[in-house]
């Protein structure tokens, strides 16, 4: 190689990452990755959310996971459904009436799930604010209902309440996205 005269520029290993600085990256790629993958997404043939398609979609993707999904009758006053994690057991609740309202219980405890799969939170800080807008103006009652739970739970139940809102070809993506795309048999 003839000399250019240039000094040649030492390689040297990038820095390690820490574990926050891991966790940001692993969060970035996820949501730039959905970011790409959402217009393709809706370009395919939409499971509405309000249908009893889309609850059987996500109900089957979750038994297929491992997750005993269970209609029961619930006690508490106003408890629409739970999710166990230590048990794996999503259970919804027999207040509802209509396939929409399934589908939104059904949805946000799905969301625990993929939460439980990730092991926290899965959105950005950055995110939060839009979210937390966005649940304000469309559905007031839902964003005043998280101030019932104590601050701790607050983010984990503005993303359930948020994903819920989601196109039901979305919350299936999510969930691949967070907890896999392979069956347990």
């Amino acid at each position: 190689m003839p000399d250019s005269g240039e000094v040649p520029r030492e390689r040297t290993m990038p820095k390690p990452l820490n574990q926050f600085q891991r966790q940001v990256r692993r969060q970035v790629q996820r949501w730039t990755l959905i970011a790409c993958f959402t217009p393709a997404l809706l370009g395919t043939a939409p499971v509405r959310a309000q249908s009893w398609e889309a609850v059987d979609a996500l109900r089957s993707k979750l038994t297929s996971h491992g997750v005993r999904v269970l209609q029961r009758d619930c006690s508490t006053r106003g408890l629409q459904g739970a999710y166990h994690p230590k048990n794996d057991i999503l259970i919804v609740c027999r207040t509802h009436r209509n396939a929409a309202q399934v589908w939104n219980t059904l949805a946000h405890e799905a969301t625990h799930r993929m939460q439980s799969c990730a092991g926290g939170s899965i959105t950005l800080p950055s995110q939060h604010r839009m979210m937390s807008r966005v649940l304000r103006r469309e559905t007031p009652q839902e964003w005043k209902s998280i101030r019932a739970y104590p601050r701790s739970q607050h983010l984990a139940e503005l993303e359930a309440r948020y994903t819920a809102k989601l196109p039901a070809n979305d919350v299936l993506k999510l969930f691949d996205r967070y907890c896999g795309s392979t069956v347990r048999v």
